[in-house]
């Protein structure tokens, strides 16, 4: 009658596993799907694709003359006297413009254009790291809901053994402390798949705002991660050749030196002189004052108190003038504002190179420490996966079996019991390191290893 009881607890635990595996398989969500989910919906990439666009403006803008200058002088009004337009002395209208000589202009706009091109490394770059950033946090869940299903299922096979052991508490073979025992690390068990539960909850946050999603309510995913063996060793070693051109962050420096180094030709050309053209026309309502011709100058001999009473009807006069301005910065007092700051922008590219460089050795390291971890973990799945669990998963079912008839200790039957748990979680460990290890080679190769 037990044994039947058994065969029935069985079958309805195996029931459930089904029912989960098919809920699983709903709730299932692809890996991809939340990457192309981020790549639209993340606000700090959209940021950055606003910031991409600032830049473009900016070459428009940079391509562009300054403002031009245009304005109206009223000179010499007498007081009291209100028509500003014909009792003035002159009305001058004028109009400037400054001119960049020596290709600024253009040295201006590869200066911004480079900045566009920095400012898109920039953004690459972002979202090679939060695609990496979604890979972590989706292989840390697949972890958590598979050890969650290992303390689950340790936790029934505890509740079967201490059934079996209360039912023999009587006959002397098992002792109400062993009982106690078996149930202490039954509640362990159970402990620790709350504490895995606690800790999903925080990864589905995580997980969510990398998304772009206001909260993780609405986010409630099964990861499925596929058994991968580790990817062709000169494959790739192959594609770390190509480093220095694939590499997201390599690329921004890159970017960077070439932004300074158009920062620093720019600054150079700042050293050549600037020309300013003006042009003026002068209207004198009253004639003009200083020729002998002027009406002005002759009604005043004639009468001189009369038209000093009187302003006279005379027939305005017409002039222009023209002026030429130019800048002079090479001036020994003015050189060193242009000369210093492109020494100081060709030392600042001189030490980005270098900076790259040792980014380089540095990220070639890191990926030959994630090929490491690769190897290490797929060598440790097929040990473990081959011969140390099937070994301690026969040792437990020849103990369990053992365990009715009392030929089995309770101290035998938890220590069996606790290995094959860790061995389990060391698979598990194993499988996520793997994941996390590529993850980092995609970041670092600026590409898919799928």
């Amino acid at each position: 009658m037990m044994m039947s009881n058994w065969s029935a607890k069985c079958i309805a635990f195996f029931l459930l596993l089904i029912l989960c595996g098919i809920h699983s398989a709903l709730c299932a969500q692809p890996l991809d799907s939340l990457l192309s989910e981020a790549m639209r919906n993340n606000p700090q990439l959209r940021a950055y694709s606003f910031t991409v666009q600032a830049a473009e403006h900016r070459t428009h803008a940079a391509g562009a003359l300054p403002p031009p200058q245009a304005g109206v002088t009223v000179e010499q009004v007498q007081v009291g006297n209100f028509n500003i337009v014909n009792g003035a002395l002159s009305n001058n209208f004028y109009a400037s413009q400054m001119f960049m000589l020596g290709g600024k202009l253009s040295a201006m706009q590869d200066m911004e254009r480079a900045r566009v091109k920095n400012e898109q490394d920039r953004s690459q770059e972002f979202a090679a790291k939060l695609r990496s950033d979604i890979t972590t946090v989706y292989t840390m869940l697949w972890r958590i809901d598979r050890q969650r299903e290992i303390y689950a299922s340790t936790a029934t096979v505890l509740e079967r053994s201490i059934e079996v052991a209360s039912s023999q508490v009587q006959t002397g073979r098992f002792s109400y402390a062993e009982v106690l025992r078996l149930q202490a690390e039954k509640s362990l068990a159970l402990l620790k798949q709350k504490t895995l539960s606690n800790e999903r909850k925080t990864a589905l946050a995580m997980l969510a705002a990398l998304l772009g999603r206001a909260n993780a309510t609405s986010l409630n995913i099964t990861p499925v991660l596929l058994d991968e063996r580790l990817l062709s060793e000169t494959n790739v070693r192959e594609r770390l050749q190509t480093l220095a051109a694939s590499n997201p962050t390599l690329r921004r420096m890159a970017s960077m030196i070439t932004m300074t180094e158009a920062e620093r030709i720019s600054a150079e050309k700042g050293s050549i002189p600037d020309v300013m053209l003006q042009g003026m026309i002068m209207r004198m309502p009253q004639g003009m004052t200083l020729t002998a011709n002027s009406s002005l100058f002759t009604g005043a001999l004639e009468s001189p108190f009369e038209y000093i009473i009187r302003a006279p009807n005379a027939p305005p006069d017409w002039m222009y003038s023209l002026m030429a301005q130019i800048t002079l910065p090479f001036a020994p007092w003015s050189a060193p504002k242009y000369t210093a700051k492109a020494q100081e922008l060709a030392a600042i590219s001189q030490a980005q190179t270098l900076e790259r460089e040792n980014m380089t050795l540095m990220l070639s390291a890191q990926m030959e420490e994630q090929l490491q971890k690769m190897q290490t973990a797929t060598e440790t799945v097929e040990i473990l996966k081959s011969t140390v669990i099937p070994l301690y998963e026969r040792t437990f079912d020849a103990q369990l079996a053992g365990l009715q008839s009392g030929q089995t200790s309770i101290s035998g039957l938890l220590d069996t019991e606790r290995m094959l748990l860790m061995k389990r979680d060391d698979v598990l460990m194993a499988r996520e390191q793997y994941y996390l290890a590529r993850a980092q080679l995609e970041f670092l190769l600026g590409e898919s290893l799928r």
